[in-house]
């Protein structure tokens, strides 16, 4: 039953479907492959759990194989193979407290980029100034840059499943965005592609050519360039949030931040970011103040009965 609703899951993104199937293979069909669905009860879907949790799986891992099975015993409910799923009633374990947001100032941008191979120098800048995710970035194809315009085209996104790369569409219509460049990124890819192009249309790509492979870049590239530099712990993706903390610095709105991060809605980055607005309101108080100050003057010279002194001539 699990292979034929496994089957029946359409849309799925090419990791997301390696990361389920792995997740049956190794964590649900060892415990229930054999099992008669009408059999299971929730008392063994719970003792399930807690062995999972026990022999030391990540809460998060823990919870995808619970969901998972949970959503194939639902679908055999419907389908009226059982009448009832025993996934109920199953205390999951806590999630963990997820890791703090690492924010880089613009000094800590360039230590970083200075730091790694002059090849990776290009891409770490423009993660910084655009927003855009390492996905995105090794995707992006050099007819996707309009220098004259300073624009950035992303129309899709680069994954890994299986050893193997394959081009994806963006998840929303949200990430299939344009973002514009300051003027210093558009002469640092410049001066990227001069160098560093292999002929390819990848505007950024391994030193062999081809598509920059995850895990090579972190472990042979990146952290030992964070080591060198700004410090433990820092992940690209901490780019993508220091491009937000720099936006929201100099005062532009959420809504720019939204289109910019490619995020469905308005209310991601109101959440993910909303403390670093905090800051802001004393200067928002103070913008006012000089609001009323200014339109306190212009009604004083302007009233008919506002009182005229004599000035000496000194």
């Amino acid at each position: 039953w699990m292979a034929e609703y496994q089957a029946t899951r359409v849309n799925l993104a090419l990791q997301t479907q390696a990361r389920d199937d792995a997740t049956v293979r190794n964590h649900i069909l060892p415990s229930f492959g054999s099992w008669v669905i009408g059999n299971i009860q929730p008392i063994h879907v719970a003792q399930w759990v807690a062995d999972l949790d026990a022999r030391g799986y990540a809460p998060a891992t823990v919870r995808k194989a619970y969901q998972l099975l949970a959503a194939a015993l639902d679908a055999a409910v419907e389908s009226g193979l059982i009448g009832r799923s025993p996934c109920r009633g199953v205390k999951l374990p806590k999630l963990e407290t997820t890791a703090e947001i690492r924010f880089l100032d613009a000094a800590e941008i360039n230590l970083l980029a200075d730091a790694l191979d002059s090849r990776y120098s290009a891409m770490v800048l423009a993660a910084a100034y655009t927003g855009l995710r390492f996905s995105e970035l090794r995707a992006l194809r050099v007819d996707r840059i309009n220098t004259l315009r300073r624009t950035i085209r992303v129309a899709a996104s680069l994954v890994e499943s299986r050893g193997q790369f394959y081009f994806e569409e963006p998840k929303s219509e949200a990430s299939r965005r344009t973002v514009r460049v300051p003027p210093f990124l558009v002469d640092v890819l410049a001066a990227h592609l001069t160098m560093y192009g292999d002929g390819s249309d990848l505007v950024f790509s391994a030193p062999s050519g081809g598509p920059i492979r995850r895990n090579n870049f972190r472990r042979r590239i990146w952290l030992p360039a964070v080591e060198k530099s700004v410090g433990r712990p820092c992940t690209f993706h901490d780019l993508r949030h220091s491009h937000a903390a720099l936006l929201i610095a100099q005062g532009e709105h959420p809504k720019v931040i939204q289109e910019r991060l490619g995020h469905a809605s308005l209310t991601t980055p109101l959440d993910t970011y909303g403390h670093l607005f905090d800051g802001l309101d004393e200067a928002a108080a103070d913008r006012l103040e000089a609001t009323f100050a200014a339109a306190e003057v212009h009604a004083m010279c302007t009233r008919e009965d506002a009182p005229v002194i004599a000035l000496s001539s000194e």
